[in-house]
């Protein structure tokens, strides 16, 4: 089965290379998942000698870029100007290698930050015409031709066994951006609504399949405007769901929106999926970026169908504070695909997961179901405390026992 970490290359550059992968093994892990273009955040390191904040302020890319591979003229993202950074992403690699270690290049798409501030033609536009500097348009043609070259530069590059694609599709329009203030909100229901992007290039997507997207926008707008008015969201459980699931019976254009945003990121992977094995690799996806459950995967324009048919494994990001909550995840999923293409992935913060128990309990989950194995997120940022967690979980499921 699957037992991956993800790993950050600064922490490996920190830390030495040899020593993480080294105490990768020990975990006993068998598949390390890099970041090679993380987008900008501000990290904390709780161990020695990286104890601290990391700051990204830019969503650089960690690794050499072939530029003639990308679009010309193309905003692309600066190197990172750490150089032990990027060296530590190709030793990374080389001590996988050594090691025994199946080598993931984990690569972030359509969430950069960096570029949508270049070039704002390129990012998602709501219905009120506001543009999403994190959020560019899968959509776009100049878009969909960096993410292939992104993909093709990675593969020819790093030669991984596999990548791992986030955000290969479109984002939530909440994201939690520095102060980002919504003192009235329309709800989940229209927080999805102003999801939607209404840039010329979905117009054009939409016109091609018969749509005319001026009164859909009308829709939009009109709906948010009166969810706002009456501020009836008031978190009543179940009812979110349910309320938009009723609106796109309510609104048949709006349904017919959400299918031609689904074939914009169902070719997309696709293509990509193309790429990568041209060069040897295999594809994996994450189930979505901030759409959690997966069931909510549609909202990004990515049924787990698609995802799973452009893919060998979905990493289910079931990031819950309850077990149960990410056994219910991890059982939906299985119940739409089969157990064996699912990766069960959970972030092991104080959020999330407070003792070695908690962690066992979600590990057996993913043997309980079948799953093809479990994902733990950040190497990095975990105390040694936490990483004596996984090697006890980890134990078990390299022995394929019962915890």
């Amino acid at each position: 089965m699957v037992r991956a970490i993800h790993v950050f290359p600064w922490d490996a550059a920190v830390e030495g290379c040899a020593a993480t992968i080294e105490t990768v093994n020990t975990l006993l892990c068998n598949r390390v998942l890099l970041s090679v273009n993380y987008h900008r955040a501000r990290l904390f390191r709780p161990r020695q000698p990286g104890l601290g904040y990391y700051y990204r302020v830019a969503d650089w890319l960690d690794f050499e870029p072939h530029a003639a591979l990308y679009p010309p003229g193309f905003p692309l993202p600066p190197v990172n100007p750490d150089p032990s950074v990027v060296k530590a992403v190709y030793e990374c690699r080389d001590h996988c290698r050594r090691s025994g270690l199946a080598f993931t290049a984990s690569i972030i798409g359509c969430h950069n930050t960096t570029i949508g501030l270049a070039r704002p033609d390129l990012s998602v536009q709501n219905a009120f015409g506001n543009r999403y500097a994190f959020a560019l348009c899968p959509g776009h043609p100049d878009v969909r031709a960096y993410l292939c070259a992104l993909v093709r530069d990675v593969c020819r590059s790093l030669a991984p066994e596999a990548i791992l694609l986030d955000s290969f599709w479109f984002l939530d329009a909440v994201h939690r951006e520095h102060h980002e203030l919504m003192f009235v909100s329309p709800g989940p229901v229209g927080e999805h609504l102003l999801a939607l992007c209404f840039c010329e290039h979905c117009y054009q997507h939409a016109a091609r399949q018969g749509m005319d997207m001026k009164p859909v926008q009308a829709t939009v707008r009109r709906l948010v405007e009166k969810l706002l008015q009456h501020e009836g969201h008031a978190g009543e459980a179940g009812f979110d769901q349910a309320e938009l699931a009723a609106l796109l019976r309510e609104e048949p254009a709006l349904y017919e929106l959400e299918q031609a945003r689904q074939a914009i990121v169902r070719s997309l992977l696709l293509e990509v999926r193309e790429i990568a094995r041209q060069s040897g690799c295999e594809v994996d996806m994450n189930s979505g970026l901030l759409a959690r459950p997966s069931a909510r995967a549609w909202q990004e324009g990515g049924l787990l169908r698609d995802r799973a048919q452009a893919c060998r494994h979905v990493y289910v990001q079931a990031h819950f504070p309850q077990a149960a909550q990410s056994r219910q995840d991890l059982a939906w999923a299985a119940t739409v695909l089969s157990p064996e293409r699912l990766v069960l992935t959970t972030m092991m913060s104080r959020e999330f997961i407070n003792s070695a128990s908690e962690l066992r309990v979600r590990v057996e989950c993913a043997m309980e179901l079948g799953a093809a194995g479990v994902s733990l997120y950040n190497y990095g940022l975990l105390s040694p405390r936490r990483l004596d967690w996984i090697r006890d979980a980890f134990s078990a499921l390299a022995a394929g026992r019962q915890l």
